[in-house]
C-alpha cells in the first residue's frame, strides 16, 4: 500500500509501506517494465519543407534560404522562375521532425512537428508541401504533408504559432525493423542500473525456463540466450519473458523539489537515531537513551516517516523541511541520497 502523509503545503509520498519500522514490503514489476530490448528503439527523422497559402504571415521576401527552396520546387515541378524574389509572405520555410517507430511497415501514420526557421509569424492555415524525412543514417524513411492547423482554424488561441503539431502527417515509406537477435541472444538494457536487480532478472529468467540462458553481464545490462525450444519464435520467447515479474531494488532516495515544496521519500529511506530542536521543541527519532529526556517527543521507528509525522505534529513549516532533511543529509544521519530539483 501506498502511504500519503500531507505536511502543511508539502504532500510527501512514501513509496513503500514500512511495517513497524523493520519490514519491507517488496514490489513485483514485470520484467516488461523494467527493461528495453537492445535494438528496440525509435530513431530520429528531420526534413527540410515549405508551407504554403499564409495569409501574409509567412517569410519575409528577403529570406534567401525560402526563396532558393521555392525557386528549385518551381523547377522540379516545370517552371523556370527567374533571380528575383518570389516570396509574398504567403510561404514559409520549415522544419519538419518526427520519430520512427521500431518495426514500422510502408503505409503506416506517424506524427510529425513542424518548426520555422525564418520570420515568419504565423503558420496557420497553411499547407505542408510534400516533405522527405531521413534518419542519421542518410536514408529516407517517410514522408510528411498536408494541412496545419494551429490552436482553431485562424491560430486564434494559441500561444506559439511557429510551431504546429500534425497528427498523422508523416507517412512510411521505408521499413523499420532493427535487428534484435545477435550472435543467438538478445540484450536486455534495464531502465535503472541496479546490481540486484540485474541478477535478480536473470535468475528469474533461469528459473522460469529451466535453463543457464540469462547471465548478468553488469548492473544495466542482461544478455539472454534464445532458447532451442524457440528457434525461429523470437517474438514468443520475448512475449513470455516479458511477462516474469521481478522484485525491483532501488537505492534508498530522497528528493526534493524546493521551488514547490515537494518531498519524495521512498518507503526504504531510514535514519539513524537522531534529535532535532526547533522552535523551542524537540524530537527524538529511534529508541535511544536520550529520547527518555522529559525535554524531548520521543517518536518510535526510525523511519523518515516517523521524523516528517513528528515535525508535523510539532508545526514545521515547509521551508523548514527542507532545511531539516539536508541537515541530516550533511551529518550523514539520512541514510539515503539526496536530491534537490
Amino acid at each position: 500500500m501506498n502511504r500519503l502523509v500531507k505536511f502543511s503545503s508539502i504532500v510527501v509520498f512514501t513509496l513503500l509501506t514500512l511495517n513497524g519500522g523493520a519490514e519491507l514490503f517488496a514490489q513485483s514489476t514485470r520484467i516488461k517494465d523494467l527493461v528495453n530490448i537492445r535494438g528496440q528503439r525509435s530513431n530520429s527523422l528531420i526534413g527540410f519543407g515549405l508551407v504554403i497559402g499564409l495569409n501574409a504571415s509567412g517569410d519575409s521576401p528577403s529570406s534567401f534560404s525560402t526563396n532558393r527552396a521555392l525557386g528549385s520546387m518551381l523547377s522540379r515541378l516545370g517552371m523556370a522562375p527567374d533571380s528575383s524574389p518570389l516570396l509574398t509572405r504567403a510561404v514559409a520555410a520549415v522544419v519538419v521532425t518526427a520519430e520512427l517507430p521500431a518495426f514500422v511497415q510502408v503505409g503506416d501514420r506517424i506524427d510529425v512537428k513542424v518548426s520555422t526557421i525564418g520570420d515568419s509569424k504565423s503558420l496557420a492555415g497553411g499547407t505542408l508541401l510534400l516533405t522527405p524525412l531521413k534518419a542519421g543514417d542518410g536514408q529516407f524513411y517517410a514522408t510528411a504533408e498536408g494541412p496545419i492547423v494551429v490552436g482553431q482554424a485562424t491560430g486564434a488561441g494559441a500561444k506559439t504559432q511557429t510551431v504546429a503539431f500534425m497528427a498523422g502527417g508523416g507517412l512510411i515509406e521505408r521499413d523499420f525493423a532493427p535487428e534484435l537477435l545477435r550472435d543467438g541472444a538478445i540484450d536486455l538494457s534495464l531502465k535503472n542500473a541496479d546490481f540486484t536487480t540485474s541478477y535478480r532478472v536473470s535468475q528469474a529468467i533461469n528459473l522460469a525456463f529451466r535453463d543457464l540462458i540469462a547471465t548478468a553481464v553488469d548492473p544495466a545490462h542482461v544478455r539472454v540466450r534464445l532458447p532451442d525450444d524457440y528457434s525461429g519464435r523470437l517474438t514468443a520467447f520475448i512475449a513470455t519473458l516479458e511477462a516474469l515479474s521481478v522484485e525491483s531494488d532501488l537505492k534508498a532516495l530522497v528528493v526534493v523539489n524546493e521551488r514547490t515544496g515537494t518531498v519524495v521519500i521512498g518507503g526504504d529511506v531510514r535514519i539513524s537515531e537522531v534529535v532535532v530542536s526547533h522552535n523551542g521543541l524537540s524530537i527524538a527519532v529511534g529508541s535511544g537513551k536520550s529520547a527518555k529526556k522529559e525535554n524531548l517527543v520521543p517518536v518510535q521507528g526510525g523511519t523518515i516517516g516517523d521524523l516528517v509525522k513528528g515535525l508535523n505534529q510539532m508545526g514545521v513549516k515547509p521551508e523548514d523541511l527542507v532545511s531539516i532533511l539536508q541537515s541530516l543529509h550533511a551529518s550523514g544521519a539520512l541514510k539515503a541520497d539526496l536530491k534537490l530539483l
